[in-house]
């Protein structure tokens, strides 16, 4: 076969040709200098960064006819042999295929011998992870004892899985991802010996598929050429490895960071029909967030982000109207639903959900910020009486609502009234109030007293907006919660009654006796009910704890359900 693919036709032949691994040439060459060369070497690290080209080297530098030196010549006969892999002291073994104790055994009867023509009998064992128990156990002795004219050279890519007792006997190296900008070099200098027109932001592309090995980076260059060999750029790297086009990946994140629902189910579907590999495409909306994240933070110019200046400013304008606590939670739910994607047989549909609520994020309350609300509500509700203004005199009643602004307050008036305890006055109710207005005559509505409560008290005005309110006459308030016992049952524990009615007495300016109706459950009467009506009452509570917006937000964040409901003692 006449052709040669780039991986091997640019293979290092020099240690100063090999990328990104100074630490380990370094190390090697000053050793060759001094003469203080090893026995047995182990190299370890990710795949296609280099160990088996440095051993490689490493051989032939210490079998060069002009060395021991720090770099081989390649031209003298052992340096050509063990290049073109017919040298007879060199023994590249491949571990996964030669990994039984026999093969073990018949290395060690041949490393008696004296080499054919070199200084040393070099034995390069790739993938040494993958010797059995008993061929490790047999190599020990040879590794701590060898002839002086054997070199053992070792490669794997899980260091993890070699022995402690093989890993003590040899040097250790560990190889290193190569970084991007190191590989867009190395391959705009291979292109450009080869004349092919090219883009560096193809070239970016390429680098980012290779995650850190050079020879996977090969791999995929010499895949785009047999397409393309006059030109590389972004469309045919993306037609030829499957990739999805950037511009639909980066219109895609700004349709979630704000919140176009519509937008984002249009979008998958392109995708999809396109045929796109969805898994994929998860993968590069994960690192897609993961760079946001890093520009909000401010990494923009470190080696974290590999990107050009022009995909950096435009990350910038996207993430200008989020938060990065947002930014965060985002990249740990996307993290948390990928096996959720990996497993499901409807990808379609399960990517649509994950994006359609990774959107809604930005709209759920911090559970930090609830939890702190919770406790408010609740300390407001068990403790002792509802603090008043601290003010002797009190404001004036509000002109009425309008329709429209009736009912529960929202999430973010309800932030807003609440405010730190103030200490409570002192009972100073005159014994004979002046008399107060008529609340029908002057025109006062129950709605306008339900919103001066709601400001004084939150959970009260929560409960009693579940009743009716009826105006029996001056003095005289009338609150029928029918059917609502669970609400009836709150208002008249903890001393709410008497808390209501002190506000009401601070609204009107005079004493006023407020009647509390509905159907509210008795101990003695609940032990004799039947089975069936005590079911249907536990259903009937757990339908109203529901109709609570705050216990459907707490349902909604967590995902949890109602199991039972329990009035306080």
């Amino acid at each position: 076969m006449s052709y040669l693919v780039l991986a091997r036709k640019f293979r290092p032949q020099v240690f100063e040709e090999v990328i990104g691994q100074s630490h380990v040439t370094r190390t090697l060459q000053n050793a060759l200098k001094s003469g203080r060369v090893a026995h047995a070497y182990l190299f370890s690290g990710p795949r296609g960064v280099g160990k088996t080209s440095v051993a490689r080297i490493l051989a032939k530098a210490l079998n060069c006819q002009e060395g021991p030196a720090p770099n081989p010549c390649n031209r003298c006969s052992s340096c050509r042999e063990i290049t073109q892999g017919g040298n007879l002291d060199v023994f590249e073994i491949d571990g996964a295929s030669n990994r039984g104790i026999d093969d073990i055994r018949e290395l060690r009867e041949n490393i008696r011998y004296l080499p054919a023509h070199g200084r040393y009998k070099i034995y390069i064992v790739d993938e040494v992870h993958m010797l059995t128990k008993e061929a490790f156990n047999a190599l020990l002795k040879t590794l701590e004892e060898p002839p002086e004219q054997a070199v053992f050279i070792f490669a794997t890519t899980e260091l993890h899985n070699v022995p402690l007792t093989i890993y003590s006997r040899c040097q250790s190296f560990n190889f290193r991802r190569i970084a991007p900008e190191d590989i867009v070099r190395h391959l705009s200098r291979l292109v450009e010996l080869e004349q092919i027109t090219y883009r560096e932001q193809a070239l970016r592309l390429i680098a980012r598929q290779a995650e850190g090995s050079i020879r996977d980076a090969l791999s995929l260059l010499d895949q785009i050429l047999s397409f393309s060999p006059e030109e590389i750029n972004e469309p045919i790297i993306q037609e030829i490895l499957g990739l999805v086009d950037r511009r639909l990946l980066l219109d895609l994140g700004q349709a979630v960071l704000g919140g176009d629902l519509k937008r984002i189910m249009g979008l998958v579907g392109e995708i999809y029909e396109f045929g796109y590999d969805l898994k994929v495409f998860f993968k590069d909306l994960v690192e897609l967030l993961r760079h946001l994240l890093l520009v909000k933070m401010g990494q923009d110019q470190g080696p974290l982000l590999d990107l050009s200046t022009l995909e950096i400013g435009e990350l910038k304008g996207m993430i200008a109207p989020v938060s990065l606590d947002y930014l965060q939670d985002g990249l740990h739910f996307l993290i948390q639903s990928e096996s959720e994607l990996r497993k499901t047989g409807q990808p379609r549909l399960v990517l649509e959900m994950i994006l359609l609520r990774l959107a809604r994020l930005q709209t759920v309350i911090p559970i930090d910020a609830l939890l702190q609300k919770l406790a408010q509500l609740e300390q407001g509700a068990a403790g002792g009486e509802t603090p008043l203004a601290s003010s002797p005199e009190r404001p004036a009643p509000d002109p009425p609502l309008k329709e429209e602004q009736q009912g529960y307050a929202s999430s973010e008036e309800m932030e807003a009234t609440l405010e730190p305890p103030i200490p409570e006055m002192a009972d100073s109710t005159p014994s004979e109030p002046a008399p107060g207005p008529d609340l029908r005559s002057a025109g006062l509505t129950p709605e306008r007293l339900l919103e001066y409560i709601r400001r004084e008290n939150i959970p009260l005005a929560t409960y009693l907006a579940h009743g009716q309110l009826r105006i029996l006459d001056d003095q005289t308030l009338e609150w029928d919660f029918q059917d609502k016992a669970f609400h009836l049952e709150l208002m008249e524990g903890n001393g709410n009654k008497k808390r209501l009615e002190k506000i009401c007495q601070a609204f009107f300016g005079k004493k006023m006796k407020v009647i509390l109706l509905g159907q509210a459950k008795s101990g003695p009467a609940d032990k004799k009910a039947s089975p069936v009506q005590q079911s249907q009452k536990k259903r009937k509570l757990i339908k109203e704890t529901l109709d609570q917006p705050q216990i459907r937000d707490i349902l909604d964040i967590f995902q949890a359900e109602v199991l039972d409901v329990k009035i306080p003692e």
